[in-house]
């Protein structure tokens, strides 16, 4: 059974886990993203501030990195990981679900990457893929807002990936609090025959910033998210606040 929930786990983050890197271009040369987070509890926090408002400047280099999570921050057991390069473009069949798919792939318009660290815990029974971005303007409200349409709309679609067609099944969970907006819901997806996985993925913004959490683990892991979540956001808006 350890077999089988690890190689689930590798083919999740393989395959699934956000790539902004290769989306990004490496956070030079795109666009600038911000988004803000706010206080969620059942999938999703209350309405953060209106986009006019998030007309504010971009998330600095420095803000990003302090807002990201360090080995140092987690508790004892884990360990730094690798992000294997490349990433697999996700495309939903219905156009307004395509900002699910898109945060999965990593493909998000306008944004400047910043920090992209991968921790695990033990034999890989628990990981950690975690991003942070900014955006210009009011591009991060304006995802946000785009991606909260989509989780109301689209509890379950088709999408494409290398060629191959995938379901998708998303279910809204608590999200972590503190931030002006912030989503969390567990995407199933089959990787390979017989192999289900569930991940929960946390989106937050703040201001003109976003973090993306992806928590891949076993069912006891999974007892461990809210801790995880709440430690990510914590430390991600303190910084996007400067």
């Amino acid at each position: 059974m350890r077999t089988r929930i690890s190689r689930g786990l590798a083919a999740a983050l393989a395959v699934s886990a956000l790539s902004l890197t290769a989306a990004c271009g490496g956070g030079e040369t795109d666009g600038a993203k911000k988004d803000g987070a706010d206080k969620p509890s059942a999938g999703m926090t209350s309405p953060g501030a209106p986009t006019s408002e998030a007309a504010a400047a971009p998330l600095t280099d420095a803000q990003m990195k302090a807002g990201a999570l360090e080995l140092k921050d987690l508790p004892s057991g884990w360990k730094t990981t690798k992000r294997q390069t490349g990433s697999v473009v996700y495309k939903a069949e219905k156009p307004e679900c395509q900002p699910i798919a898109a945060l999965m792939s990593g493909d998000l318009d306008g944004a400047t990457k910043g920090p992209s660290v991968d921790f695990a815990l033990g034999n890989n029974a628990s990981e950690i893929s975690e991003d942070v971005v900014t955006f210009p303007g009011t591009g991060a409200a304006d995802f946000t807002k785009k991606l909260t349409t989509a989780l109301d709309g689209c509890p379950d679609f088709a999408v494409t990936a290398d060629g191959a067609k995938m379901k998708f099944t998303v279910k809204k969970i608590a999200a972590p609090q503190g931030a002006e907006e912030a989503h969390a819901f567990e995407i199933g997806m089959e990787v390979t025959p017989g192999i289900t996985i569930k991940p929960n993925l946390v989106f937050v913004r703040q201001g003109t910033g976003v973090l993306r959490f992806l928590h891949l683990a076993d069912a006891a892991g999974k007892k461990e998210y809210d801790a995880l979540a709440g430690l990510a956001t914590d430390k991600f808006v303190k910084a996007a606040q400067g």
